[in-house]
């Protein structure tokens, strides 16, 4: 929602839902007024399984913030991730014919959607690099003559019926799409600032099903890798080597697990609930050690897989020296140094936190924070807007649900 400066934005991950309404001033800062936060049900690895799951966890995460900003939101930037969500630069070039480059014709280049793919949709089209007739890296060719006008484009584009799918589940909730943003593009939007944007960033988001990579160029979007582990292959492996719930696991995840072995872990106890016959449960006392012995292969492995998937992108090694992690896993202790190893790169963590009505906000929050921005900065001017399709939806199904 975007109503006399107040935004809405909607991160629906595997495992939680954030909700953050903010009031955007005209200088482009913002204040939080309201945030909610749930587990989220009915989404796996960023794809809609069930519907009616979803729109509960999404409804309780909703009426926090609205209750929290004393407000009433109608529509939301809602963001988009998963396996199917891909990227692809292209080159798209366009006749000027010796004259002054005009914003209409960046609008038309950015406008291009490639080959027509019937299950494939485009949701940013965002320009890497210009090219004026010889010239090249040019920033901003608004103003410049040429015979021709060259952009390479990263196009990022999910299945339409993981989309529809999306945008049904939030008329359920009462719910106006105003915009869909890709996961890992809103985290870099809030991670990379001004002075980072000047050179090449990597970013890392570990979240609860899956793990996406972003690659940006001088701070544009430039390309993506999803990966399916993350935070709760981890709290499965503790479950399964500990035989506890997968909440006493997540827990035990939380408050004691380390990406590495030290020490003293083999000194310091804890007590696990362990499951047994007839729904009785009992204590027993491990070393964290053995907590985190179970914890370092893991990460070990999905670290390994995220340093294979950048060498083999279209982005060299040297693309970037240093890498800035966020999500829930960036969280454990200890994945900094551990992350540093296994990468061969410097790593950032950013402890960023937001003041949302008195109550702190943080690494869980990156992708809603970073679609505030996209709302706020972008105009959506990367964005492939198609509003009377989801106004379509939407009516659909009001109709259905008032007349059959």
């Amino acid at each position: 929602m975007k109503l006399d400066n107040i935004i809405a934005v909607l991160d629906i991950g595997s495992t939680k839902v954030c909700c953050c309404i903010a009031h955007v001033f005209n200088n482009g800062s913002y204040k939080i007024i309201g945030a909610g936060y749930c587990a989220c049900f009915g989404v796996k690895s960023g794809i809609i399984v069930d519907i009616e799951s979803a729109k509960k966890s999404i409804t309780v995460a909703v009426e926090s913030a609205e209750k929290m900003a004393n407000v009433r939101i109608k529509s939301v930037y809602v963001n988009i991730s998963g396996k199917n969500v891909e990227t692809s630069i292209i080159n798209v070039s366009l006749n000027i014919g010796g004259r002054i480059i005009k914003n209409g014709d960046i609008v038309h280049l950015l406008s291009y959607s490639g080959e027509k793919n019937g299950e494939k949709e485009v949701i940013h089209s965002i320009p890497v690099l210009y090219s004026v007739d010889s010239l090249n890296g040019i920033k901003n060719p608004i103003g410049m003559i040429a015979d021709k006008l060259n952009v390479h484009l990263n196009l990022v584009t999910a299945p339409k019926a993981q989309l529809n799918n999306l945008q049904i589940c939030l008329a359920h909730c009462h719910l106006d799409t105003a915009g869909i943003v890709a996961s890992i593009y809103a985290a870099g939007l809030y991670l990379i600032d001004k002075n980072e944007a000047m050179s090449n960033q990597i970013v890392i988001d570990l979240g609860g099903e899956t793990t996406s990579i972003g690659f940006f160029y001088n701070g544009i979007f430039s390309g993506m890798k999803t990966i399916p582990f993350g935070g709760e292959n981890i709290t499965r492996d503790i479950a399964y080597g500990l035989s506890t719930s997968i909440a006493n696991a997540e827990r035990l995840k939380t408050l004691h697990g380390a990406a590495f072995v030290s020490i003293t872990d083999k000194s310091d106890t804890i007590f696990v609930p362990v499951n047994e016959h007839d729904d009785l449960i009992n204590l027993q006392q491990i070393s964290k050690s053995n907590l985190n012995q179970i914890i370092q292969p893991r990460i070990r492995e999905i670290l390994t897989i995220v340093k294979n998937s950048i060498g083999n992108s279209n982005f060299t090694n040297s693309f970037s020296d240093e890498i800035i992690i966020t999500g829930g896993g960036s969280a454990l202790s200890g994945i900094k140094d551990f992350s540093g190893e296994i990468l061969n790169k410097k790593i950032k963590i950013k402890d960023n936190f937001e003041d949302a009505a008195g109550m702190p906000i943080g690494n869980n929050f990156t992708v809603a924070l970073g679609m505030i921005k996209f709302a706020h900065l972008s105009d959506k001017k990367y964005s492939v807007k198609n509003k009377e399709k989801r106004s379509f939806i939407k009516k659909t199904l009001e109709w259905i649900e008032n007349n059959l």
